[in-house]
């Protein structure tokens, strides 16, 4: 099995305003809080640990960068033998790998997803850890979450794969097992370019480019909120020093109608094409709308770059991250 491989106030405005510069993944570690940090990072080949590891480097912070070749999180021994080998400066750990939710399906992956965070607990242990940043995702509201979605909403989890996020996120914070203050993120959906990206804006930009077309499930009146990945980048660096301990969704605070962001991914690639509807998913036929007046609180000098700011970013570079 692979495990995927995806926290300090940043100064512009308020969260919730956009930033409308090209977004940067990298940038100048003179002022980063990332810098000097001992990060490890686990799931380095998930789509967002991939921009995560690179935009870490970057930034001047010491990262330790694992997959499930480097350490199986499902084998205690391999968990066990990492942990102790570790140095006795202190460690962030930023923790992305899971199960990924396409193969997720069955109880078998529900007790591997559970299985991989308790080693996780118990390998912290064993090393000098003073905080862990948790990856975890919106399915813990489930399929018709109440509106607006914030971090006290009710938990109604309708999947394996998001009971186990419900599951893990218990673990870290209420079994009393843990140690460290642990800031748990649910993220809603992340785009930007990257050869693993599954977003469904890298997909629309990809049905344009390649076929002219773009499919959409349903009317196509969802509503959705999405968040460029180099902004949740930043937003990680951003709440490393703040040593939270608790839960932040990862939101713009701003959705869009699926067809509203079809049209606008054609604009900014200035290409014609056409809206092919099929059939509804209904799994996935809800409105993702969020109250981020948590995130604002916590960061109120953080800045989300423009949809179509980070759309561009496909343009740039052949979409390799700068």
């Amino acid at each position: 099995m692979r495990m995927p491989a995806e926290p300090v106030m940043l100064t512009p405005e308020r969260t919730g305003h956009v930033n409308r510069q090209l977004p940067q993944v990298a940038g100048n570690t003179a002022d980063s809080s990332m810098a000097a940090q001992n990060l490890i990072l686990v799931g380095k080949r998930s789509y967002i640990g991939g921009y995560l590891a690179r935009f870490a480097e970057a930034r001047g912070a010491r990262v330790t960068a694992l997959s499930s070749d480097d350490c199986n999180f499902l084998q205690w021994h391999e968990v066990e033998r990492f942990f102790r080998s570790l140095a006795e400066d202190p460690y962030t750990i930023v923790f992305l790998a899971v199960v990924n939710k396409p193969i997720a399906t069955s109880y078998q992956s529900f007790l591997e997803n559970t299985r991989i965070v308790k080693h996780l607990i118990d390998g912290h242990t064993l090393a000098p850890v003073n905080a862990i940043v948790y990856f975890s995702s919106m399915d813990v509201y489930g399929r018709h979450p109440r509106l607006p979605i914030t971090e006290e909403s009710p938990l109604e989890p309708d999947t394996w794969y998001a009971l186990a996020r419900q599951v893990s996120e218990w673990m870290l914070h209420s079994s009393g097992e843990v140690r460290c203050p642990v800031t748990i993120i649910r993220v809603t959906a992340a785009y930007g370019p990257a050869p693993n990206d599954p977003s469904v804006i890298g997909r629309m930009v990809r049905g344009i480019q390649e076929q002219g077309q773009v499919v959409i499930h349903g009317s196509g009146t969802t509503r959705r909120d999405y968040v460029y990945v180099g902004d949740l980048c930043r937003l990680v660096e951003a709440a490393i020093p703040l040593r939270y301990n608790g839960v932040l969704n990862t939101a713009t605070g701003t959705c869009r109608s699926i067809n509203e962001i079809a049209q606008m991914v054609g604009r900014v690639l200035e290409r014609p094409f056409e809206i092919v509807h099929e059939a509804v998913n209904p799994a996935r036929e809800f409105d993702a709308v969020f109250d981020i007046t948590k995130l604002r609180t916590l960061l109120p000098s953080f800045q989300f770059s423009e949809m179509e700011v980070g759309v561009r970013s496909y343009l740039t570079e052949g979409g390799r991250i700068r």
